[in-house]
């Protein structure tokens, strides 16, 4: 039997970070989080080009999303015009090192997922 993983949709990049978000959970390590930021920013051309993408709340979403400094750093860190680092600290946290910014890896995680939440959980 075959079995499919196909992507043809935006819920199925959304799904995909989600899954990135579990990865990181389990796994903190740099291969993750870029794999989450790339992810990030791979779901943005997928809404943007969806059938939906005329909608309004389709272009709130996306203006809301490309305003958003995680997001932006997403994009700097996935295009090489940003180099980061990950420090994983005895109490068991972690900080993203991105330039001369420190951003604790449960929040960036936690506020990326909410913003495309807000959009895929109503429907």
């Amino acid at each position: 039997m075959s079995v499919f993983h196909e992507f043809i949709c935006p819920r199925n990049v959304y799904e995909k970070l989600t899954r990135d978000n579990q990865r990181l959970d389990i796994e903190l390590n740099g291969d993750n989080i870029f794999a989450f930021a790339s992810t990030v920013v791979h779901l943005q051309p997928w809404i943007k080009n969806s059938p939906l993408e005329a909608s309004e709340t389709i272009k709130r979403l996306m203006r809301k999303v490309s305003n958003h400094p995680y997001v932006k750093i997403c994009n700097n860190i996935t295009s090489a015009k940003s180099t980061f680092k990950l420090e994983l600290i005895d109490s068991g946290g972690a900080l993203l090192h991105v330039d001369n910014e420190q951003i604790d890896v449960a929040d960036f995680k936690r506020d990326l997922l909410e913003l495309f939440d807000i959009f895929f959980k109503q429907k």
